[in-house]
């Protein structure tokens, strides 16, 4: 699944959702740790992205 989310400069970035290891709350949004060790904070909130990929699912779908 690919999803459009928010960067912290306000930049849209779209996100294969299957890459992506796990993902966690941080102080501005929440932070995508990918399968690759790459990471990326956006704006949208956990339950923001939960409701995408709901949690327990992450890491799961390669």
């Amino acid at each position: 699944m690919i999803a459009e989310f928010t960067l912290g400069d306000g930049n849209p970035v779209t996100i294969n959702m299957d890459q992506i290891d796990y993902f966690q709350p941080c102080d501005d949004g929440t932070l995508v740790v990918f399968a690759d060790g790459r990471q990326l904070e956006l704006t949208e909130s956990y339950d923001a992205m939960a409701e995408v990929r709901p949690v327990g699912t992450a890491g799961r779908s390669r």
